[in-house]
């Protein structure tokens, strides 16, 4: 009996060492994907008086978790194009807007007199390029 207990400690160590080595192939797997999924910061510019003084050529209304709304306002800041939002869901002025709109979609852009639902990069040059 005395010769199975090397047998069981090896077998326990082993098991350890599965877990261990799970544990890794796990961490590597949520690194890779928060690595992945990264998206870097991006400045948002709220629609406030002074801001719609300025004439912006893009008026967004937008929600703090829309995607399409993050990559719009990386799109503007990498493109120089003016804009300012307004949150759909907790600005006053944003859910008038969005309501008077239709709603429907997030986001939607206000350019000129033109009105786009949903992101579409080509969509919104051609209303800035033809902006009233």
């Amino acid at each position: 009996m005395d010769h199975d207990k090397p047998s069981e400690c090896a077998s326990e160590i082993h098991q350890a060492r599965r877990r261990i080595n799970g544990v890794y192939v796990f961490l590597l797997i949520a690194l890779g994907l928060i690595i992945f999924n990264y998206r870097g910061p991006v400045t948002s510019v709220d629609c406030t008086p002074e801001v719609i003084a300025s004439k912006p050529d893009v008026i967004m209304l937008g929600a703090w978790w829309c995607t399409y709304c993050y990559q719009a306002k990386r799109y503007f800041q990498n493109n120089n194009i003016s804009y300012c939002e307004y949150d759909m869901e907790n600005d006053p002025v944003g859910i008038r807007l969005y309501q008077d709109h239709g709603g429907g979609v997030v986001p939607v852009f206000i350019i000129g007199d033109k009105l786009i639902r949903g992101y579409d990069p080509q969509l919104i040059n051609t209303a800035i390029d033809h902006k009233t």
